[in-house]
């Protein structure tokens, strides 16, 4: 066989540094069956090369097995006896193969027995390369055989140091994907991208439809709510629609309603809330006083404008509050001139309708009831200070804002609303002053600051009005040399006889000792040091541990 040098880099095949033999290719089929070792283009450049072959020919091969014509389906002449050379004879149609489309070919070039050959882009052979040792067997067969060589292909002879060995098995053939199975999964590909999109084009316009319905919704609902009720806004299911507060729209909508109370801020009202089934509500209306009053002065105006704007505000913020010691807030209306706040109705009154009934002997009050109503304050101011989530100062509590129910429970009313609506008669009349006198804090007046220990002061007063009988209006208290409640109380119970704080009506029925330790809460509740006055969680835990 002949020996030629062949060596691969990258992509570049360099026909010299190893030796390779030419093999015939029906014993390289036998061994790697079914592969194509080479290409036309490498069976024509060696059918011309075997045409200008004119060396002698390895032992066992005869001139006749060195026909090509019938191989390659070309027409050659038959080649005539062969004698040695002294080089390979290579036409220029090879050269012209291996150079292909380029426009300068690269030439093949011989040496001696070396074949050297320069190509980029290895494009003559495909598929895996045999391997030489285990064809090495069979050459004694080919001297043997009559089988005709008619192509031939290049193999590895792996005889040199540092090389791969012979007995490494060919790498695999490299997959090619079909150009139709390609263009199939392309157009998959596509179709799958465009159904999602679909999808997703087909639900985010859905999403964006009923978002766009609902804010249309929401605007209409405002825009009438807008026309039709006023700004009616109602907190309580007790209340189902708002055509049940309709008659509030008219001018003259409160004339054919009880009045049952009357304020410097505006009248209480009576009323039946249609379709209820004989449900009574309380209706207070807050009347802004006209601007053209010649008693108000210009900074009078802005103050009274400032606060009827913080009104609706602080209405919003008691609408939500719900406990058992506090009067709800069913429903606000808002108008140009005044509000309307509507308010569960309380048949007995306040705190001090009872007792001023109670001093005209037209009613009746007993210590445990007393008791009740004073555990019932002390547990309503817990829930706005501290339990409720945004901290309420009722700022005015007194007995005309505690109200009483069916079950004679306290339920203080009012909470959240001195801060912006300011009573003229019982409030005093210092600008930015809020608060009853008689129970505002003295530090007040001194910061002009409400804290919740102004309502502990207030809580206290109620208290001792409680045990005593008697507001600190009356006219007892300007007779004494105190010329206060508080100061009054305090040095009386300090003295040797405590007991004469206590309305005689309750002296004589066992619970003198109770009514004592919850005149010691009052005068704890109205020290003069706020950082000393207990929290309201401490005043109702010590209203309630009071046993009977």
């Amino acid at each position: 066989m002949y020996l030629i040098q062949i060596r691969f880099i990258g992509n570049d095949i360099d026909f010299k540094g190893q030796d390779f033999e030419l093999i015939p290719f029906g014993v390289g089929r036998r061994i790697c069956p079914g592969s194509a070792f080479a290409s036309a283009n490498v069976e024509l450049a060696l059918a011309q090369l075997l045409h200008s072959f004119d060396w002698e020919l390895p032992p066992g091969i005869e001139a006749k097995d060195m026909d090509m014509t019938e191989a390659f389906g070309i027409s050659m002449p038959r080649i005539s006896p062969l004698i040695l050379i002294a080089k390979l004879h290579f036409p220029d149609g090879l050269a012209a193969r291996v150079g292909k489309k380029e426009k300068n070919p690269q030439k093949i070039k011989t040496r001696e027995n070396k074949i050297i050959i320069i190509k980029k882009r290895n494009s003559f052979l495909e598929g895996p390369v045999p391997v030489m040792s285990q064809v090495e067997h069979l050459s004694a067969d080919l001297n043997r055989s009559n089988i005709v060589p008619k192509r031939y292909i290049l193999a590895e002879n792996s005889t040199r140091p540092n090389q791969i060995s012979a007995m490494a098995p060919a790498p695999a053939p490299s997959h090619v994907v079909p150009v139709n199975e390609h263009k199939r999964n392309k157009k998959k590909r596509k179709l799958t991208a465009w159904f999602l999109g679909f999808l997703a084009g087909t639900f985010a316009g859905c999403i964006s439809a009923v978002l766009l319905s609902v804010l249309y919704k929401l605007i209409m609902f405002f825009i009438r709510r807008g026309k039709n009720d006023q700004s009616l806004t109602i907190y309580s299911p007790l209340i189902k629609k708002a055509e049940d507060l309709a008659f509030l729209e008219k001018e003259d909508g409160l004339a054919s309603l009880e009045m049952i109370g009357k304020g410097g801020c505006g009248e209480v009202y009576r009323a039946e809330l249609p379709g209820s089934n004989g449900k009574i509500i309380a209706i207070k209306k807050i009347i802004q006083p006209p601007m053209d009053a010649a008693d108000i002065t210009e900074e009078d105006t802005k103050a009274l404008n400032k606060k009827m704007r913080q009104v609706k505000s602080e209405i919003q913020i008691v609408g939500q509050i719900r406990h058992r010691n506090l009067v709800p807030l069913l429903a606000h209306m808002a108008r140009p001139d005044c509000h309307y706040l509507v308010y569960e109705y309380m048949k007995n009154g306040s705190l001090q309708d009872i007792l001023e009934q109670v001093t005209e002997g037209t009613g009746e009050l007993d210590w445990l009831g007393r008791h009740r109503i004073a555990s019932g304050i002390a547990a309503g101011l817990e829930y706005l200070h501290i339990n409720h989530t945004q901290r309420i100062i009722h700022r005015d509590l007194k007995p005309a804002n505690v109200l009483l129910d069916d079950d004679m429970e306290a339920r203080i009313a009012d909470f959240g609303l001195a801060k912006a609506v300011p009573d003229a008669h019982t409030h005093v009349t210092t600008s930015n002053v809020a608060g009853t006198v008689g129970y505002i804090a003295p530090e007040y007046h001194q910061t002009l600051k409400f804290t919740d220990k102004c309502d502990i002061y207030s809580f206290g007063v109620v208290l001792a009005v409680l045990v005593i009988g008697k507001l600190p209006s009356d006219e007892f208290f300007q007779h004494t040399c105190e010329m206060s409640l508080v100061k009054w109380l305090r040095n009386v119970m300090t003295s040797d006889d405590p007991k004469r704080a206590i309305v005689p009506k309750l002296i004589g029925n066992g619970y003198e000792e109770q009514m004592l330790l919850v005149l010691k809460i009052a005068c704890f509740c109205t020290l003069d040091n706020p950082k000393e006055m207990p929290k309201s969680k401490d005043v109702r835990c010590m209203s309630t541990q009071i046993k009977h």
